[in-house]
Formats: structure tokens, sequence, C-alpha cells
């Protein structure tokens, strides 16, 4: 199973600035956004994963956390992170 990871969600790495996290999500937002890609069922999925992956990666408490998950559970983390965090919780 592929496991997801919101830095690689972002296109970024770990050591990245809260301005840079910024940065890759407007970027990758204006080219997933289901406005611009109407006839592309797929990028509506890519854009929830991305405002996922900005929601947890902007908010410093949760992207800590996450990067805790990270140091333990290395490619599990996004699974624990996940079974500790609903929907409503990370937005």
């Amino acid at each position: 199973m592929n496991q997801k990871d919101y830095y690689q969600i972002l296109s970024i790495d770990k050591n990245t600035t809260q301005k840079e996290v910024r940065q890759a999500y407007r970027k990758l937002a204006f080219q997933y956004h289901p406005d611009k890609n109407k006839d592309n069922p797929v990028a509506s999925e890519k854009m929830k994963e991305i405002n996922e992956a900005y929601a947890i990666l902007s908010n410093p408490t949760k992207r800590h956390e996450y990067d805790s998950l990270r140091e333990r559970y290395g490619d599990l983390a996004y699974e624990h992170f996940r079974q500790a965090y609903s929907s409503e919780d990370i937005f």
C-alpha cells in the first residue's frame, strides 16, 4: 500500500519554512483547483490531499505532532496521525 506523506504531497521537505509551505500550497492549488480542471476528476481528489497537507503543515502544533509521528513510525506516520485526528479536527 502506498503511504501518504504530507511533505511529499506538497513536494517540500521537513525543513521548509512556513512561508515556503504557503508558496508550495498556492502553486499546487493553482495547478489542481477543480475550477481549472473541470474535465479532470483526478484533480478534485488531488486538491483534497493538497488542502489536508496544507492544513497540517501550516499549523505549527499539528506539524510538530506529525513530525514526531514521522520520526517514530516513518512511512506509517500518516495512518497514525489520521487515527488521532478526524477531518473536522484537521480543518
